[in-house]
């Protein structure tokens, strides 16, 4: 692909865990490929992978001092920062487009099932008529899906909290945008929102005909958090065996992803991804990383332990990054994550398969969120982009293709 701005780069190119025997450390990997000729691969993240962390000392593991605290005292901490992100959003949010609907949906896999525990936000096309700004499916009766994750560190954040995305796309794709509303820690701790989302996929699916969607054209976004649990909750459905989860009938077919500043690799300690940042003091604050990674890891799961790809999706095994569906990724120059962003893109396009990375100059972790209470040009710009390559994933007719320029009014 040609660059598209000069300010971006685009390439083509519960506590169930495995055996013991499927969460070496890397490390251990490298010794055993090395000792084996015969070694199995498709267990292991590429060889290109395995080297962005190889300088990292294994027993340099951060201790989080928030990990003794009690969890009424984090779910405190998270209801004081929820109450402040619940103001900041409703200002920003005030000219965004509002769902049109609600759905409850069930907990089916892991411990917390339940019926109506799901919340999910609809944003429908056929009840805003006049919010379509190009009828680039009006051939079809069914229109694509767009399935959201809203970010928040696994601890804080709201379906609505992504409003501007879902009526951006909405708009230009005549889409129907399902956003989750997944349980959060402290309160439900990893990995209940990872099988939230991957049941909201599995129901929102099945339900295809019932809320008029194309189940061959969904397309899964998510902003931050949600962006890894875009790809954790994905991976489930590939293998939900491995960890003892029972799916009814066939997963649906993914046609992308569009991922925002994911955490992709949790063996990575917090203090190691500030320094691979060239401003780490405009990164997310240890207070805040902290309190999500605390709340979130309970109990506690030791950095070896961490390349579950249901934690850390960047690390799924060579045999299931053969799978991956097409991806958009948008990551930001000031983001403690960029580099495990760069690092996935990197072995996606060494896979050979379809990849799309556009990263944002001198913006920060969640640079499309409030502050400030109005979204940036950029924002504009970056959705726009990627509706442009969600719009090659779902429409069918290529003489409709054409360039978008998004309005968040």
């Amino acid at each position: 692909m040609s660059n598209a701005l000069d300010h971006a780069q685009t390439t083509n190119s519960s506590g169930l865990r495995p055996p013991l025997s499927n969460r070496r450390t890397f490390s251990q990997r490298i010794l055993r490929r090395m000792r084996s000729k015969n070694s199995v691969t498709s267990e292991r993240p590429s060889l290109s992978l395995r080297k962005t962390v190889s300088n990292i000392d294994p027993a340099d593991e951060y201790t989080n001092p928030l990990e003794q605290s009690a969890r009424w005292l984090l779910s405190a901490r998270a209801g004081a920062i929820r109450a402040g992100a619940s103001i900041g959003f409703g200002i920003m949010n005030r000219s965004a487009v509002n769902p049109t609907s609600t759905v409850w949906l069930n907990s089916t896999l892991g411990p917390w099932k339940g019926t109506r525990k799901i919340e999910v936000k609809i944003w429908d096309p056929k009840k805003i008529p006049q919010a379509s700004q190009s009828r680039d499916t009006s051939h079809t009766s069914k229109r694509p899906a767009v399935i959201n994750f809203h970010g928040g560190g696994f601890v804080v954040g709201t379906a609505t909290d992504d409003a501007h995305w879902a009526g951006a796309v909405m708009k230009a794709l005549d889409a129907v945008v399902f956003s989750v509303n997944y349980r959060l820690a402290p309160e439900y701790p990893y990995p209940t929102a990872v099988e939230d989302c991957a049941d909201a996929i599995l129901q929102i699916a099945r339900r295809s005909e019932e809320f008029g969607i194309d189940a061959d054209r969904i397309i899964i976004s998510g902003f931050s958090a949600g962006g890894t649990l875009s790809l954790a909750s994905w991976a489930i459905l590939q293998d939900p065996e491995r960890w003892g989860y029972q799916v009814a009938g066939v997963p649906p077919t993914i046609a992308g992803f569009a991922l925002f500043y994911p955490l992709l690799d949790w063996t990575i300690s917090r203090p190691h991804k500030r320094l691979s940042c060239i401003k780490p003091d405009l990164t997310l604050s240890k207070n805040l990383t902290d309190l999500f990674d605390a709340s979130y890891l309970y109990p506690q799961i030791p950095k070896d332990d961490r390349d579950d790809p249901r934690l850390s999706p960047g690390l799924m095994s060579d045999e299931t990054l053969e799978r991956m569906p097409p991806l958009h990724l948008c990551i930001c120059e000031y983001d403690m994550l960029h580099a495990e962003g760069r690092a996935f893109a990197n072995r996606l396009e060494d896979a050979g398969k379809e990849v799309t990375v556009r990263a944002v100059k001198e913006a920060k972790h969640a640079w499309d969120k409030p502050p400030p209470m109005v979204p940036k040009p950029s924002v504009h710009v970056e959705y726009g982009h990627a509706v442009d390559t969600i719009r090659r994933w779902v429409i069918i007719d290529a003489e409709n293709e054409k360039s978008t320029v998004i309005s968040t009014e």
